[in-house]
């Protein structure tokens, strides 16, 4: 008996001993994979709850990769952000994510970024009459909603507002603007039509006055997080921002690259190399596109779009028209019949449009290129469903981005020497996009010259790359990747000399 009680305790001594950790099977550790519990709130659409309950948003999916190429166990937390911001100003290895780094700020926290940037804008209800040209006047114009130790709290505080009232989210804030308990709210253009509609209102229900500032997004870590991690982090982000990851992350949500987010020097200084270019022009021109995705995403949830009646739509697509004078708006029935915001009901019909079933089954579709119905031009599609009570799609609610002009606008946003072209080709090997306008709608796979044609079936055939031909006597060179949101190649080209 005697022996029999050694051997129960010797047992229980062992097994306390392993779940406590001091034993561990060979070749692990609990310090194998370091720790690091990540803060955030909701703001869409940089970090947010999705429907099924993930943490998702732009600024999720970059703080996620970069974990994920360190081998960090990464642990994220959603909630009011006042108490976020306190827990990382307190608790080693926390960081919180996306936080503004202004100058009240600086040196409360070690900074990884930048990985966003956003603007503080105050808005009214639509039918307030308010109008604002400057922060004084503001001070008068009644009680200022404001998230509780945002950023643009403490900005207000740091210019001596007073008039404030203070809330867990933006959320609040509407509802209270809208209530009418406050007649002010600073919010973000951004993410304000979002924010709106999950606070159960509608976009045009609200009105931006001014915008006061714009600041860039970064990951704050609390300060006795070693310089080494924030090293890694900081180098780690450089590397997405290189390779085009960071870009495509952006582009999926409609968001632009910030100013300020280029790859970070020894100088502090940015640059572009040529190699790099592709990856710009990617990320400039794929953000147009999920920029108007994620508008029309927001219209489909109104009760407008949902009512299925083209009067009550109308006005919506004409607001979204005027912001976007490249692209034509539209709304389409499930048999393919459609209406113009300059048309009205129009003769035609989409159902025959290879983009129009995947629609129908629930799906968004971006990058289809097609030449317009109404207009004749070459345009790039976006489309969304419109979900009935059912859950069943009773409508398409579309845009139809003309490619010409997108091409004159990338010209501006991206100037390129006289030696330089920018291109971008389909899933079809379609000329989508080009700095020279005339080459737009071109099929580069079947025109052209014989090295230019196997160069477009090569670029088609490969994720990047740089391909070199001959074509009109003159050697070219062109460097691509594929766009991950619209399968295009986007393609930076080169003229050397004529070839012997």
């Amino acid at each position: 008996m005697h022996r029999d009680l050694c051997i129960v305790v010797v047992f229980l001594v062992l097994a306390g001993c392993i779940l406590s950790g001091c034993l561990s099977p060979e070749g692990s550790s609990p310090e194998e994979s370091p720790r690091l519990q990540l803060l955030t709130e909701e703001f869409p659409p940089y970090n947010f709850a999705g429907s099924d309950g993930t943490i998702t948003g732009s600024s999720t999916d970059v703080v996620r990769e970069i974990a994920d190429r360190l081998g960090v166990n990464a642990g994220i937390e959603l909630g009011a952000w006042a108490d976020g911001y306190n827990r990382t100003l307190a608790t080693p290895d926390t960081a919180l994510y996306s936080t503004a780094r202004t100058t009240e700020r600086e040196n409360l926290f070690r900074w990884v970024g930048p990985i966003g940037s956003y603007d503080f804008t105050f808005y009214a209800r639509n039918d307030s009459g308010i109008s604002l040209s400057s922060l004084e006047e503001a001070k008068k114009a009644g009680t200022i909603a404001v998230v509780r130790d945002d950023a643009r709290h403490q900005y207000l505080v740091a210019r001596n507002v007073s008039n404030l009232a203070l809330y867990p989210d933006d959320e609040s804030c509407v509802r209270a603007l809208m209530s009418g308990e406050c007649q002010l709210w600073l919010g973000s253009a951004v993410t304000a039509n979002q924010t709106i509609v999950q606070a159960g209102y509608q976009p045009d229900d609200v009105r931006p006055l001014s915008t006061v500032q714009t600041s860039e997004l970064y990951i704050a870590f609390n300060t006795r997080t070693s310089p080494e991690t924030v090293a890694a982090w900081q180098d780690t982000l450089d590397a997405m921002k290189r390779d085009g990851t960071y870009q495509a992350i952006l582009a999926q949500y409609g968001l632009a690259v910030p100013s300020g987010a280029g790859v970070r020097g020894d100088s502090g200084a940015s640059g572009i190399s040529r190699e790099d270019t592709p990856t710009v022009l990617m990320a400039l021109a794929d953000s147009r596109f999920s920029g108007i995705a994620t508008s029309l995403e927001i219209l489909a949830m109104t009760s407008e779009a949902k009512s299925g009646d083209w009067e009550q739509i109308r006005p919506l697509l004409i607001g979204l028209e005027e912001r976007s004078p490249q692209a034509r708006f539209w709304y389409a029935l499930p048999d393919g019949s459609y209406y113009t915001t300059v048309d009205n009901l129009t003769t035609g019909n989409l159902a025959s449009r290879s983009y129009f079933p995947a629609v129908l089954a629930g799906n968004t579709s971006l990058g289809f290129v097609v030449i317009s119905l109404s207009t004749g031009r070459t345009t790039g599609i976006v489309a969304v469903p419109v979900f009935g009570d059912q859950n069943t799609v009773t409508g398409v609610l579309g845009s139809s981005v003309y490619l010409d002009s997108l091409s004159a606008d990338l010209s501006k946003d991206l100037p390129l020497p006289g030696t330089l072209y920018f291109v971008a080709f389909d899933r079809d090997g379609l000329t989508a996009l080009h700095s020279r306008i005339e080459q737009i709608g071109r099929q580069a796979t079947v025109q052209g010259t014989p090295g230019e044609i196997e160069a477009v079936r090569t670029i088609m055939a490969l994720d990047e790359g740089t391909v070199t031909f001959t074509s009109g006597g003159v050697q070219q060179t062109i460097t691509f990747r594929t766009s991950p949101l619209t399968g295009w190649k986007y393609g930076i080209g080169v003229e050397g000399q004529a070839a012997n």
